[in-house]
């Protein structure tokens, strides 16, 4: 038995021995053959095989078989972004300039949700930023469920790196896409005539690729080259370009934001010009949504705090830079580079030093790209626009700029050269030229550059500046070299028009700085550091203000937007406080100019087509004289007020004012001749009169009593209708009163006045005079290069109100304002505010005050009478023109 067990045993021994001699060698070999065959990743499949062109930054970018793939670090996520898109190349500038940012920058945010990473929209100018600082949790959970962040796109994860830490995904779709909220076409360019034509482009994906990819520390960049076959139809019907082909390579930059805004944001004050932007509030002290509103600015801070306190110079922790295309001519970059660096002055005042800064283009960065938002430029645009402007972008979480840019047109040297000439002339040799000299060029560069910089660093325009100044002060050398023609660069105050050939040594232009910027600067800008909150630093802010108000040195006049200027004190391209003896002045001038037109510029000019665009500009610079003047008639003086201010928010224009301007403008109308000179006009382009076509535009403004109508219900002892109508009678029938042989342009006058006298004397009658005097303020706008419109362009009124829009947004006045918010058509007019308001001022359509149909009747038995009286005497034009006049009077009283 034991034999039997210790048998069996040494079997069973011998057997697992060769049970391992066996299973061992299969267990090595299955082992190794698993070394050899470990499967790959899914990121590594990615790459496998291919090019993979590499930028390593805060996202790794990978370009591999023409696509863009992103590896995006988990850490980012719910990280706020802005998403930008700039224009760095293109086939024809018309469509859109280098450098230019059609649309404001995405605010967004990547989150992953399962195996798709989300682009969310943190927030955007149609939807308003609204926070609650209220204690009660019932609104904080409703804010939670009613506030929310929209998935703007979704990209499904391709793959997660070795170590988990970030995931691939790829965004080729929607970078190489004509993605219409990052759009890459300026709907108002050149191409399509500055909004005339409609565009009908379509996208040629087959043709459109990634172009370069950069990464950085806290942001990126993807050039795609994008091409496109375009329609452009003019009025929407005339095609101007059939299946044009267009490319464009365009950046998309990705800028990481703070994660804690850098800057504490600044309340806005509507009685100082700075672009704002606004959330809204649900806070317990207040019923209903609070509007906050905050003024656009730099951060600008001091290196050294207890240096700043004690009053010493110091450095901002961020200086602002600007980089210089170097693609500008030569002589223009010292113009440029002094516009930049003039605003030191003001910064210098209230304790920073060498805030502004300014370099040519780098040419040994790699990291330089003046596409990228990161980098602040000002660009060159090589093409025949009269223009420049500075738009911005702002961190909309507390309205920091982070970016802006200056684009100078090529033509605005065009425009300054036709400037000076017309207003200066007179006085100054030096612009009697086709090609200013360099000294000229230099100071009016200048000047335009730090104006549009004044944009960039968040100023407005100040149209009522230069309503400081008296007239006569601008015949005075001591008051010109001390003041310039204006208290603020931000204002359309250009040149001494003022000035006669007989004034030795009086400035000609702007200044350097006026004493308004100073104070716009020490206001949105003047560090408190004992101000912990937004709303400690009011206090602050106010003493600022209120210890210059009264002054009209520092007074803020708003930009007038829509079709009626109410304002005569704010206005654009005027100087002084009294239009009708700045007007006389200047219409003085142009006529010296014009007698010396031809012994001025034969030597120069040999084929005419220098005078030929001058004559234009002189025409222009004529009827915008006109124009200010009658801006008084039934205007306003228009403030923003706080309580304790000195100002109301609006004062009716003094009665005398009121008739003073029309007496000149009437005047000036009857003695227009001057302007057809014929030794000049005989040898420009045969463009049939111009004295004709000016009175004709301008007998349509003369009888609009609605602004009469309400000045004078607002203030009993104003310029009445009655006086009005009074004193056209007078003035433009002067001659038949007195049996003189009236002028054909009295002729024309009392013609064209006629016949709106008619239509306001019958409620039958349908009015457009609305139309007719919008249509004629953008015309005329057009003309004298104000609104850049191809002369004689006929449009319709929804489309003239769109251009206007934007080019005087966008064109100079606007950086960071969303043109949508403050665009207003015809129909939906807003009043003047009776509160502190921050948008412009727009016409006012009132028609519940304008109730002066017997006062055209009996204007209309007036006329009547006296071309009964006068009609068989004078020659036979006088006599055949008064019959003529009976004739339609007559008409209209049969069709009663």
């Amino acid at each position: 038995m034991n034999k039997l067990v210790a048998k069996k045993a040494f079997l069973l021994l011998v057997l697992a021995c060769a049970m391992l001699v066996t299973v061992e060698p299969i267990y090595a070999k299955k082992k190794k053959n698993t070394k050899t065959a470990k499967k790959e990743s899914p990121y590594e499949k990615i790459f496998k095989g291919k090019k993979d062109e590499v930028k390593k930054g805060v996202i790794t970018l990978h370009k591999i078989e023409g696509k863009i793939l992103f590896e995006f670090p988990l850490t980012l996520q719910n990280r706020e972004m802005l998403l930008g898109s700039t224009v760095s190349e293109i086939s024809d500038n018309g469509n859109a300039l280098v450098g230019q940012k059609i649309k404001k920058p995405l605010h967004i945010k990547f989150a992953l949700r399962d195996s798709v990473m989300e682009m969310r929209e943190v927030s955007n100018f149609a939807r308003r930023p609204i926070f609650s600082t209220s204690k009660d949790e019932s609104i904080k959970q409703a804010m939670k469920k009613g506030i929310g962040e929209p998935v703007m796109e979704g990209f499904k994860v391709m793959a997660y790196n070795a170590d988990s830490t970030a995931v691939v995904f790829d965004m080729t779709d929607f970078l190489v896409s004509d993605n219409k909220r990052m759009a890459i076409f300026d709907p108002y360019g050149k191409k399509t005539m500055f909004g005339a034509c409609v565009r009908r482009a379509t996208f040629k994906k087959e043709l459109s690729y990634v172009d370069q990819i950069k990464s950085f520390d806290d942001n990126i960049s993807v050039t795609s080259s994008l091409s496109y076959l375009q329609d452009l139809l003019y009025m929407g019907i005339v095609a101007i370009a059939y299946q044009e082909p267009v490319t464009v390579k365009v950046n998309r930059s990705f800028v990481l934001l703070p994660e804690t805004p850098e800057m504490m944001p600044r309340m806005a004050d509507p009685r100082i010009g700075y672009f704002t932007s606004n959330k809204e509030e649900i806070a317990d002290d207040y019923d209903g949504v609070k509007m906050n509103t905050y003024a656009n600015k730099w951060n600008v801070y001091p290196k050294d705090v207890e240096a700043y306190k004690r009053g010493e110079l110091v450095e901002p922790t961020q200086p602002i830079l600007f980089y210089v295309d170097d693609a500008f001519p030569e002589e223009w970059k010292k113009g440029i580079h002094e516009g930049v660096l003039v605003w030191n002055k003001a910064f210098e005042r209230i304790g920073f030093k060498n805030v502004m800064q300014v370099k040519d283009f780098p040419k040994d960065d790699p990291e330089f790209d003046p596409a990228n938002i990161k980098y602040n430029c000002i660009n060159y645009a090589p093409i025949g626009i009269a223009n420049a402007m500075g738009p911005s972008w702002i961190d909309p979480r507390n309205s920091q700029i982070i970016n802006a840019s200056v684009f100078v047109y090529h033509d605005v040297i065009q425009l300054v050269n036709d400037m000076r000439f017309v207003q200066t002339a007179q006085v100054d040799p030096r612009v009697r030229t086709p090609k200013l000299p360099q000294d000229v060029l230099d100071e009016s560069l200048r000047y335009i550059i730090s104006h549009e910089v004044g944009h960039c660093l968040g100023l407005m325009h100040n149209m009522g500046s230069s309503f400081a100044y008296a007239t006569e002060s601008y015949r005075d050398p001591v008051f010109m070299k001390e003041h310039g023609t204006t208290p603020s660069i931000m204002d359309y105050a250009r040149f001494n028009y003022i000035a006669q050939p007989e004034d030795k040594d009086v400035c000609l232009t702007p200044p350097v700085l006026g004493t308004y910027d100073y104070y716009a600067i020490k206001w949105g800008y003047t560090v408190f550091p004992e101000a912990k909150t937004t709303e400690e630093e009011i206090p602050y802010l106010e003493s600022i203000i209120k210890s210059k108000m009264g002054d009209l040195e520092y007074r803020y006049g708003k930009q007038q937007l829509g079709y009626g200027v109410f304002d005569p004190t704010s206005l654009s391209e005027d100087i002084s406080n009294d239009a009708m003896k700045a007007g006389a002045y200047g219409i003085k001038n142009l006529k010296y100019i014009l007698d010396n037109f031809n012994t001025w510029l034969d030597d120069k000019d040999p084929d005419f087509t220098y005078r030929d665009h001058l004559y234009d500009a002189l025409v222009s610079q004529y009827v915008r004289y006109l124009n200010n003047a009658w801006a008084n008639v039934g205007g306003f003086f228009i403030n923003e007020h706080y309580v304790g201010d000195p100002y109301n928010t609006s004062e009716v224009i003094p009665h005398d004012m009121q008739k003073r301007a029309v007496r000149f403008v009437l005047n000036e109308l009857k003695n227009i001749d001057w302007i057809d000179n014929p030794d000049v006009v005989k040898n420009l382009t045969f463009d049939g009169s111009m004295s004709r076509s000016i009175l004709k535009s301008m007998s349509k403004k003369i009888l609009n009593t609605k602004r009469v109508s309400l000045a004078a219900y607002r203030d009993s002892s104003a310029y009445s209708p009655q006086e009005y109508l009074d004193d056209i009678y007078t003035i433009l029938w002067e001659s038949t009163i007195k049996n003189v042989e009236p002028t054909e342009s009295e002729r024309i006058l009392q013609t064209e006045v006629l016949m709106g006298i008619i239509r306001n004397a019958d409620p039958l009658t349908k009015k457009d005079e609305i139309d007719e005097v919008l249509f004629a303020d953008l015309k005329q706008a057009a003309q004298t290069g104000t609104l850049q419109l191809p002369a004689n362009t006929d449009l319709p009124l929804f489309q003239l109100f769109d251009v206007y829009k934007h080019l005087t947004e966008q064109g100079d006045a606007d950086c960071c304002v969303d043109a949508g918010h403050y665009y207003q058509t015809a129909n939906a007019m807003k009043k003047i505010n009776e509160y502190a308001g921050f948008d412009y001022i727009y016409y006012i359509l009132n028609t519940s005050n304008n109730n002066q149909n017997h006062l055209y009747f009996d204007l209309l038995t007036r006329i009547k009478n006296i071309v009964e009286k006068r009609k068989n005497s004078g020659s036979y034009a006088t006599r055949s023109h008064y019959e003529y006049l009976l004739s339609i009077i007559n008409d209209f009283e049969k069709a009663k």
